[in-house]
């Protein structure tokens, strides 16, 4: 079989990998969306910067030009023979293979447009060495496209040895409005399952000997596709249909956070919806997994009379009884949002053993830069009117809160007891008491940092959109 060659090298030629350990593979750590990384750092001091070039995309009817990387736009980590490498995303349209040491790029590869979500790792566990190992890629639509005529190859697959492209997938033109994908896949078995933002939940074969071709390049074998919404969607959301958030796993269910405001319970094998849960909003962010099997989502204020916040949601309830509470943020206008949150809520639960007198934790910022702490185990006497204002729910025990100096999109990331979080303006450390109470450890300030870091050994590693990818420790 021949692949199409999209990559620089920018060191030497390929020296196959003879053990890789997956760290981080996926956006938020693995499909239950609830890990960072095992130690933060203490303090922000520049370790390396690693150079993420600038790209130019179409947006918002005309050419901008970004830098760096944004949301969500986290690195992975892995282990490979003994060393630690980052694979990076950015804005540049690259993919980057990274020495997380020194931050000297080991390959690079060009997609077709800017690259703002977070690869998924997959790996077929034998055979050709070559061919094993697959980083699955979302991006912009394709830079210079017809987006209504031409194919959107918005989802490739990608060597992580040595950056070849082994397969494309052309996101088909629906009531959407887009045909990005900004979504992290999740993978079961030989097969793997991502939200496209035409509003299509993908199954398909992610392995590159699995693969049909045209002309020069490959196509991965899609095993089905199902619709993330409905017809009668179209009248309150028009084209606004996309799916930009990961899909989380329960089981072999995949668990979605729509663009027309439900939440759908997806079987990995056929694409059948299990459940559903219609919240409103304008949903974006993944959903992290509790202890307790619920699932925490981030609401954006958009197409609803309420306000957008933090809803826990018991996936075995129906209906409104599957909401546990609901937290509101601000109103406030940041770019084109209004409020509530675009990034995801984050939690401590992964990390109870090694901080088991505080409790079951979680965070959230929104748009307005609001940076709240809360139990998410515990309801307080408050009550709140929902996204759609049609019901009040209970609101969980918040412990600390603190206006960063910005909006933001980011997600901040809670290991242990630290929480880093990026913002429009800069960057900042916290350490978590016992009862939840927040304490600036750091910050750096001028730069902005829309997407989400991870920590690793006391080191922590975040792209900005200033065109780098830094480590501190």
């Amino acid at each position: 079989m021949k692949f199409l060659l999209a990559c620089f090298f920018i060191t030497c030629p390929l020296i196959t990998a003879t053990e890789v350990k997956v760290l981080v593979g996926t956006y938020l750590g693995d499909f239950q969306r609830n890990y960072y990384g095992n130690k933060a750092p203490s303090l922000l001091r520049t370790v390396w910067r690693c150079p993420l070039g600038t790209g130019k995309t179409f947006f918002k009817e005309r050419i901008n030009l970004m830098s760096g990387a944004g949301w969500t736009g986290q690195p992975l980590l892995f282990e490979e023979n003994g060393k630690l490498v980052i694979i990076q995303v950015s804005l540049d349209y690259h993919l980057r293979k990274i020495d997380a040491a020194t931050g000297k790029i080991i390959w690079e590869s060009k997609l077709g447009d800017a690259i703002k979500g977070t690869p998924t790792f997959f790996d077929r566990g034998h055979g050709d060495e070559a061919t094993r190992r697959v980083l699955i890629t979302g991006s912009r639509h394709g830079f210079g496209i017809n987006l209504r005529q031409d194919p959107a190859y918005s989802l490739r697959g990608i060597s992580f040895d040595d950056g070849r492209e082994f397969w494309r997938h052309d996101t088909v033109l629906t009531d959407s409005n887009s045909r990005d994908c900004d979504a992290s896949a999740v993978t079961i078995g030989e097969m793997a399952a991502v939200p496209l933002e035409n509003g299509k939940f993908t199954i398909f074969s992610p392995d590159p000997l699995k693969t049909t071709s045209e002309g020069s390049f490959h196509f991965p074998l899609v095993k089905d596709e199902s619709i993330l919404y409905q017809k009668s969607d179209l009248s309150l959301y028009v084209n606004e249909l996309s799916c930009e958030s990961s899909p989380t796993l329960l089981g072999k269910t995949a668990y979605i956070a729509a663009g027309c405001g439900r939440i759908y319970a997806k079987s990995t094998s056929s694409g059948s919806t299990y459940w559903s849960l219609d919240v409103g909003g304008d949903l974006e962010s993944t959903m992290p997994v509790t202890d307790d099997g619920c699932l925490l989502l981030g609401i954006e204020k958009q197409f609803i009379g309420g306000h957008g916040g933090v809803m826990k949601i018991n996936p075995q309830k129906k209906g409104s009884s599957a909401v546990e509470w609901f937290l509101p943020w601000p109103d406030v206008s940041f770019y084109e949002w209004q409020g509530g949150i675009i990034g995801s809520p984050t939690i401590n639960a992964r990390y109870g053993s090694a901080a088991p007198s505080m409790g079951k934790l979680a965070c959230a910022v929104g748009v307005d830069g609001l940076l709240r702490v809360f139990d998410q185990s515990k309801v307080s006497t408050q009550r709140s009117l929902g996204p759609k204002e049609d019901q009040s729910f209970a609101q969980p025990v918040v412990t600390d809160e603190i206006q960063l100096p910005s909006g933001t999109i980011s997600t901040p990331i809670f290991v242990k007891d630290k929480i880093l979080i990026g913002y429009d303006t800069g960057l900042d450390l916290y350490q978590v008491s016992p009862l939840g109470k927040l304490k600036r450890l750091d910050r750096i300030s001028g730069k902005m940092f829309d997407s989400t870091p991870i920590a690793w050994n006391g080191r922590a590693y975040i792209a900005s959109r200033d065109g780098y990818l830094y480590c501190f420790e």
